[in-house]
This record gives structure tokens, C-alpha cells and sequence, in this order.
């Protein structure tokens, strides 16, 4: 079966961003070795270079996948599926967050109404291009045509877990980055730096790759444990958001962390806070409900 027009396209743009990333990624490298009037942040370059690591890796699994599309191997379709999830959520995450950022007080009404347009069109073009690969994806012609080139057994694991699954692993794999940057562990209304902020991110990432690598094995115990760990950050959410001295706590955190920043950054740390526990709350239900809906797809596994 010939490859549909949609498939052709989606597959330049993949190569098109991927090509992008690497150049974002070098650029971000080289900015440590630019003289600046202002001084960079403390311990700012291992998380740089983690950050453009990877973007790397991003844009080679872009390559791959795009060379998969042009194929029309069935584990590309999946592939592309899932970022294009990742990539609408990301998105639209992202540009609440920004609009959520007040304009410097020193800023004239029209110029930080361009620079929100601006916001919208950065963050909008990546939402509409993941939209349209989850509809494109998912059309029966495309299906079609990727299905009659299939040279394997299909995969049993629904596409639900699979993004659940992989937002666990990258979840984990932050954890790993926030050690290598020293960022501070807050649990509970309680601040930890140093060695003790290390041993609770190298926990949490264990714990989020055992899960991520756990769903996509299908095991029971990795579903149950999934449903346990959303519970905990959801009531971890919950407390840290509505409960006052929990909460001050939490924003003397993040001011400490941004006092360093020159210019400081203009976060309305109440509103960030608000629209983050709002956005936290509907992806893990949204989880949590996957999870038990999906519960049949790992009964064979339960004794394996």
C-alpha cells in the first residue's frame, strides 16, 4: 500500500524539528562559554549540558522515527503517537504556565500584548502539529497502510499505559537531572539540600523507572504500585497547594531558588501554583482512571 501524503508530511517536520532541537542544543552549550554582562546562575552548567543531553536524544529518536514513517513501520506510528501525546500536553502545560507569568511592571500594555501573542504562537504551532498527528495517526487509511507492512507480532500493551509507562521513565529520568543540578527536595513543607535532596531524587527515580519499565512488561504489581504513586503525589499536591503554612513554605522555596536570577523572574508564585495543582490533578486522574480501566491487559502477567 502506498504512503499516505499525511505520513510524508508528518515525517519532514519530524526531521525538520529534530534538526532544530540539535541546533537549540548547541546553542545552549555554547551559551556557557559566552561572555555575558550578567553572571550565570550557580551550578547552572551540569544542568545545562544535562538539558541539551537530552534534546539530543530527543532529536535522534526523531531521526529514527521519521525514518520508520517513511518505511511504514508499525512501531513508528506507535512512536510518533506517543511524543505527539507528550507534545500536546507539554504545549499546552507550558503556555498556561507563561500566560500565568505577569509582564514586567516597566512593560507598555501593547508590547506585553505582543509579547503574549508571541507566547501563543511559540507554544500553539507545537500543540496544533501534535493535534494533527493524533488525528492523523489514527485515521483508518493510515492504519491501513501501516498495518500492511507489519513484520511482527503486534504490541499488547495498550497506547494508554504506554504513555503512562514512558511519563513515569521520564519522570524518573528528571530526578536523575535534578541531582547532577543540586535542586533542593521539598516533601511535605519540608526544604532538603545537599546529600539528603540526592538519596529522596535517587528514590523517586528508582521507584519511576521500576513503575514506567514495570508497565511496559504489563505486571500487576507495576499497575497497583502506578495507581498507589499518583495517589501519594496527588495527596502530596493536595497539601502542599491548599494548606497555608505548607504552602508559604513552599513559595519561600522557589524565592530562595530565584533570588539568584538577575533580572528576578516575575512568577505570580499564587497563580503558577494554582494552575500547576489544577493541570496536576486532571493528568493524574486522567492516569489513575487508564490504569484501572486498562486492569484486563495485565491479568495474563499476574503470575508471571
Amino acid at each position: 500500500m502506498s504512503r499516505p501524503v499525511g505520513v510524508t508530511a508528518s515525517a519532514v517536520v519530524a526531521i525538520l524539528g529534530s534538526i532544530f532541537t540539535l541546533v537549540f542544543s548547541a546553542l545552549a552549550v555554547g551559551s556557557l562559554f559566552m561572555e555575558t554582562t550578567q553572571p550565570q546562575p550557580p551550578n547552572s552548567a551540569p544542568f545545562v549540558v544535562a538539558g541539551a543531553l537530552i534534546f539530543v536524544v530527543f532529536a535522534c529518536i526523531g531521526f529514527w522515527t521519521s525514518v520508520g514513517l517513511f518505511r511504514l513501520r508499525p512501531w513508528a506510528r506507535s512512536a510518533i503517537l506517543v511524543f505527539a501525546a507528550f507534545l500536546a500536553a507539554g504545549s499546552i502545560l507550558t503556555l498556561l504556565m507563561t500566560m500565568a507569568v505577569p509582564m514586567p511592571a516597566d512593560m507598555s500594555p501593547a508590547t506585553a500584548h505582543s509579547v503574549r501573542r508571541g507566547m501563543a504562537v511559540i507554544f500553539g504551532i507545537p500543540f496544533l502539529i501534535a493535534i494533527w498527528w493524533l488525528i492523523q495517526f489514527n485515521t483508518q487509511s493510515t492504519k491501513a497502510a501501516f498495518a500492511s507492512s507489519i513484520a511482527g507480532p503486534a504490541s499488547a500493551t495498550p497506547m494508554s499505559i504506554t504513555i503512562i509507562a514512558l511519563a513515569f521513565i521520564l519522570g524518573g529520568l528528571s530526578c536523575l537531572f535534578a541531582i547532577l543540578s543540586r535542586v533542593p527536595a521539598f516533601l511535605f513543607g519540608a526544604s532538603f539540600n545537599g546529600w539528603t535532596a540526592g538519596v529522596i531524587y535517587a528514590v523517586f527515580a528508582a521507584v519511576s523507572l521500576f513503575i514506567g519499565k514495570g508497565l511496559l512488561d504489563l505486571r500487576e504489581e507495576a499497575r497497583i504500585l502506578a495507581i498507589g504513586w499518583c495517589g501519594f503525589w496527588l495527596v502530596h499536591g493536595s497539601l502542599v497547594t491548599l494548606v497555608p503554612p505548607l504552602r508559604q513554605r513552599m513559595f519561600e522555596l522557589q524565592r530562595a531558588m530565584l533570588q539568584n536570577q538577575k533580572p528576578p523572574t516575575p512568577f505570580d508564585l499564587g497563580l503558577l501554583a494554582n494552575v500547576s495543582f489544577a493541570l496536576t490533578v486532571i493528568m493524574i486522574a486522567a492516569a489513575i482512571w487508564f490504569l484501572i480501566r486498562n486492569r484486563v491487559a495485565f491479568v495474563g502477567t499476574e503470575n508471571t
